[in-house]
């Protein structure tokens, strides 16, 4: 065997490599561009309250961005538009948000919320499935008065009045697809490694194409 048919087949073995390095990267690599998946965990969609204050809570596949923006309010009775809440909520073991809600008048409410993945991706209600459940209270429960604007943590009720200015000055600067800092990072390794291993790939073949006329 000679020492160019050697070179070539080596050269041809680390294509290969190459290739099957660049399929592993980017298997790896899907499931960290995954959206967060959110699911209802209290009270169970469509189930009966009747003490309150309500526990509200939703879950989450991954962790939540603690310090991004997130918030769970109610909207009700029966698709009224009175929002019911503070607009806070906590984040327990980095999956679980959670808020202390007292609803108003009796019927169906419905879940609203918003969250920050932790790869800066902004989720909300929205997205998902209406999230509702039946509140009922029992006598001598307290009710609550809404708002007909959603509340915001941190803002009293009386000065609220929120405007898409005030909105879009509290959100994270993020692009049209929702990505914070940390998308554009990962995408920006993304397309260095990529075209890296292509221009790997194009040297070697032309490597060895220059050695097929040489011979």
């Amino acid at each position: 065997m000679t020492r160019t048919l050697v070179r070539r087949r080596v050269r041809r073995g680390g294509v290969a490599v190459v290739a099957l390095a660049l399929a592993a990267a980017l298997g790896l690599a899907a499931p960290a561009l995954a959206h967060t998946q959110v699911a209802p965990a209290a009270p169970e969609p469509g189930s009966t309250v009747t003490e309150g204050p309500v526990t509200v809570a939703i879950t989450t596949t991954d962790p939540v961005l603690e310090a991004g923006q997130r918030s769970i309010v109610l909207r009700g009775p029966d698709g009224s538009e009175q929002y019911f809440g503070d607009g806070c909520a906590t984040v327990t073991n980095s999956t679980t948000v959670s808020a202390q809600i007292t609803p108003g008048q009796p019927g169906t409410y419905t879940v609203i919320w918003t969250l920050v993945a932790l790869d800066g991706h902004v989720q909300s209600s929205e997205d998902f499935a209406p999230f509702t459940f039946t509140w009922q209270p029992a006598d001598g429960q307290q009710t609550a008065t809404g708002q007909s604007a959603v509340p915001t943590c941190g803002e009293a009720a009386a000065t609220q009045k929120p405007t898409q200015e005030k909105a879009d000055e509290k959100a994270p600067v993020l692009n049209e697809h929702g990505w914070g800092d940390l998308g554009w990072i990962i995408g920006g390794v993304a397309i260095v490694f990529v075209a890296a291993v292509i221009v790997i790939m194009l040297l070697v073949r032309r490597s060895l194409t220059n050695e097929d006329d040489e011979d």
